[in-house]
């Protein structure tokens, strides 16, 4: 039974990955090149972030842009000093405007900042961010179509020495790359914490919702109901801070979690409709098959790692040894699929399904990888040291997820985020 799931979970995702290839190989959609740049009123949500928001609005100030911007920090009742590092950027950047809120969360957030917005192009960025100098101007050439009513950028992790934020950069790289494969079939369904967007278009839909914890999901597929047109624009760049601790982090994906669930049952009418295109028939349909992945692929692979060490050593009376180490060592590795491949192929292991579809999914991933490095990022090596440990990291991010899908799916109360950077 457990060899049935292996082979249905690693056909999966061979599947899933040729089709990511396939479509990441396809054609960008052609787009007139034009110097668009108009007025821009940039908001900021912040709660809680004196240490990272001088940063962030200097990095915005500095930015290259040949017209108007100004700046308004929503300061959402902030416990520490958000406020008095503003009010210090005030006396030397006068299009800096700050408004104090009592804490109501992020979407209640943003729709403040869009009511006091002076210009018509909005620019959404977290207050714990910062852009790269041409980042301004690449996001917003989309909108110089009339049909595209709000473009985002790539988000990159902000790394330090702590290795936990290397592993979020790669995958937030990964996910940019899921983004930019999403563009090329006009079924871009995230638009996150970077974004330009038309204020008439997020008027007509009503703004940002409270109802889930993931804004960012919600707001695109309004738009898409809407009958707008979303788009990526991959040279435009920011870094964010991402959780430095397994709490953080676990608090972080079990709300990505519940808010994706709490999305899709809220557009469900969406999934496989032919009014949504490839949207409802893939995209959507992709989020959901990673939460149902989650709650399958943990307590297989840990049986088969697990099944494995106990016939080929428990049972021989070798708990630990070198031996015991090495297939660990293996396990947790990319090491272990390198030489897993090599054995196969000179035969020292006999093929079947199970290893037949690892080995093939593997490859594939490997594959999109490179072409997401190519497309989007240098490759450094803090990458290589990441892709060597992903398995662990991966196992604790499905792990969480797994958790949520299954909390989310017995809870029956709303859910209204109100960020907390202490957790």
């Amino acid at each position: 039974m457990i060899e049935i799931i292996l082979i249905g979970i690693f056909l999966s995702l061979t599947f899933l990955y040729a089709s990511w290839i396939l479509i990441y190989l396809l054609p960008m959609r052609k787009r007139k090149n034009m110097n668009f740049f108009p007025n821009l009123s940039i908001i900021l949500p912040a709660h809680n972030e004196e240490e990272v928001i001088e940063d962030t609005i200097k990095s915005i100030v500095n930015a290259e842009y040949p017209n108007k911007r100004d700046i308004i920090v929503v300061n959402d009742g902030s416990t520490d000093d958000t406020g008095k590092v503003v009010k210090k950027l005030i006396k030397r950047y006068p299009q800096v405007k700050l408004f104090d809120l009592k804490h109501q969360g992020k979407a209640a957030s943003l729709n403040f900042g869009v009511r006091h917005a002076k210009y018509d192009t909005l620019i959404f960025l977290d207050a714990d961010s910062s852009m790269k100098k041409n980042s301004l101007m690449e996001l917003v050439q989309p909108l110089a179509d009339k049909k595209v009513v709000a473009a985002s950028g790539v988000i990159r992790a902000r790394t330090t020495k702590n290795p936990l934020t290397w592993f979020q950069d790669f995958e937030y790289l990964m996910t940019s790359g899921w983004r930019y494969a999403c563009e090329k079939i006009n079924s871009v369904s995230v638009i996150p914490g970077f974004m330009a967007i038309k204020k008439q278009a997020l008027k007509k839909i009503g703004g940002f919702s409270t109802d889930t914890l993931t804004e960012d999901f919600d707001i695109a597929l309004k738009l898409k109901k809407a009958g707008f047109d979303i788009v990526m624009s991959p040279k435009s760049v920011i870094h964010t801070n991402v959780p430095n601790s397994f709490k953080k982090l676990f608090s972080q994906r079990f709300r990505w979690g519940r808010g994706t669930l709490q999305v899709v049952k809220k557009h469900s009418d969406m999934l496989f409709s032919k009014e949504f295109g490839l949207l409802g028939s893939y995209t959507i349909p992709t989020h959901i098959f990673w939460y149902i992945f989650s709650i399958t692929y943990i307590p297989s692979v840990l049986y088969w790692m697990f099944k494995d060490y106990y016939r080929y050593f428990f049972l021989q009376n070798n708990v630990i040894s070198w031996g015991v180490f090495e297939y660990f060592f293996k396990w947790f590795t990319s090491y272990g699929m390198y030489d897993l491949i090599y054995k196969t192929f000179i035969g020292a292991y006999q093929i079947n399904l199970v290893f037949l579809f690892t080995i093939t999914s593997f490859i594939l991933t490997n594959i999109f990888t490179l072409l997401v490095f190519l497309k989007l990022s240098k490759p450094n090596w803090k990458h290589l040291v990441v892709f060597f440990f992903l398995f662990p990291y991966n196992v604790i991010v499905i792990f969480i997820q797994s958790v949520s899908w299954l909390y989310e799916i017995k809870s029956k109360t709303k859910s209204h985020y109100k960020w907390d950077k202490n957790k």
